[in-house]
């Protein structure tokens, strides 16, 4: 089970066991997002930058999506990514 951090403002890690490998990697913490009720992570490998995961908070674990889920929660970041480049510039993306 991974120790989820807190936000502290610094940065943060996650050390997470690969199931084909069993071996550890360590992950950054790029987001934290509460998407319908539930806390997903985005995470990006410490030594690949191009491997990003992510996972939804059930209690003290982080957990994988299934596909349908997976394309539900990285439609829903998309939303969000437009929505913070539209309050940066003030006004719509030209």
């Amino acid at each position: 089970m991974p120790e989820i951090p807190e936000a502290n403002g610094e940065v943060q890690t996650i050390e997470l066991v690969n199931e084909k490998t069993g071996e550890e990697e360590t992950y950054l913490v790029h987001d934290v997002v509460e998407i319908e009720g539930e806390t997903y992570y985005v995470l990006q490998a410490e030594v690949d930058e191009d491997k990003v995961l992510i996972l939804r908070r059930e209690g003290e674990s982080l957990v994988t999506l299934d596909d349908e889920e997976h394309d539900r929660v990285v439609e829903q970041l998309e939303e969000f990514e437009e929505e913070e480049e539209v309050d940066e510039d003030g006004g719509p993306e030209r």
